[in-house]
């Protein structure tokens, strides 16, 4: 079970071994500690050292979300796994491994992309068969970059990385200009960018604005399943090291951020669950109002907590998510090949 806390005033306490939420002393909700596995905190709510200390006991994920979806901060349990994982993790920045683990971030993520489109396509055959033929040519682009992803060759993840990169943008690229044509012009939304040239931080369109936001939730699972995998999630391969920056954690995203994230905002978009208006600029960045906040927030974890087809069984994608971070361990020890994860439908 995952718990939001959002808005001013709420406190997060303790009566025996349930997690209470109060605000303004009235009881909201009692959630006993160990049906938790996730706790998000938005805004300015509080919480007592005794709720902190249970949720740690039971290994429950505190999570702490500024009102505009960046990840202030998290509390987990101590790390777990073995010192031989996080060596081999370290060990293999220099090997071909990194090259491999990179490559197969963005292999997926491009795949992902693919069959996201190509979904869109053929919903849109027969009422708009232009529109159709666009997101099957921009599927078609994509293919080439996985083409040309394969050919990249090297012994150290520091000779290739531009290049991989490159070749993701691209893909990108791509990608969003064909998303950009199913979304109503009315959101304003004209690929994945902000304020700064080149980056898709401090929104200035709902659309982006809710992508941001619901990669900030995925960030932390990815960050915690990486963790409970007994990895580094800091240590990471194509994205370089930044002081503070869980770098592993971006890497591995990638690999989920279509099936997660753009697929939710899609369908609250098309749904109409979220409206351009929903979204208002201030001091130069789009932010949600807290209704399609709370709105995006329940599609994003009801996703996390749906299941789909998996190595032949019926998983959660929070699941899912997890075995791909045991699958990286595997693959780091030389026990079996990591394969990312993607979906065609």
């Amino acid at each position: 079970m995952r718990l939001v806390v959002d808005g001013f005033g709420k406190f997060i306490g303790v009566e025996g071994n349930l997690i209470v939420v109060k605000e303004k002393g009235k009881v909201l909700r009692k959630v006993k500690a160990e049906d938790l596995k996730q706790v998000l905190i938005i805004g300015k709510g509080a919480i007592s050292s005794d709720a902190i200390r249970l949720m740690l006991q039971h290994r429950v994920d505190l999570v702490f979300l500024e009102r505009n979806g960046r990840v202030a901060g998290r509390l987990s349990h101590p790390l777990i796994g073995t010192a031989k994982t996080r060596r081999e993790q370290y060990f293999a920045y220099n090997d071909h491994r990194a090259v491999y683990l990179a490559k197969e971030f963005v292999k997926a993520k491009m795949m992902n992309q693919m069959f996201v489109l190509m979904n869109l396509a053929k919903s849109r055959k027969d009422s708009n068969p232009e529109l159709a033929t666009s997101l099957l040519n921009a599927k078609r682009d994509i293919g080439v970059c996985v083409d040309e992803l394969m050919d990249v060759e090297a012994s150290r993840i520091d000779d290739v990385r531009e290049a991989i990169l490159g070749i993701e943008g691209k893909a990108s690229k791509h990608y969003w200009d064909a998303i950009s044509e199913v979304i109503p012009n009315e959101y304003g939304f004209n690929g994945r960018r902000g304020v700064e040239a080149g980056s898709p931080r401090y929104a200035q369109d709902i659309v982006n604005a809710m992508l941001n936001y619901g990669y900030s939730i995925l960030l932390a699972e990815c960050t915690k399943a990486l963790e409970l995998a007994g990895l580094d999630p800091y240590a990471g391969f194509l994205h370089v090291d930044v002081s503070g920056r869980s770098s592993l954690a971006i890497d591995f995203m990638e690999v989920f951020r279509q099936q997660v994230v753009d697929r939710v905002v899609l369908r609250l978009i098309s749904r109409r669950q979220i409206k351009p208006e929903d979204g208002e600029i201030r001091n130069f960045v789009c932010s949600l109002s807290d209704k399609a906040r709370r709105t995006l927030i329940s599609a994003i974890l009801d996703r996390l907590d749906s299941r789909t087809q998996y190595e032949g069984r019926n998983l959660t994608y929070s699941s899912i998510i997890l075995l791909q971070a045991r699958g990286v361990v595997s693959f780091l020890r030389g026990e079996r090949r990591y394969q990312g994860f993607f979906q065609r439908w």
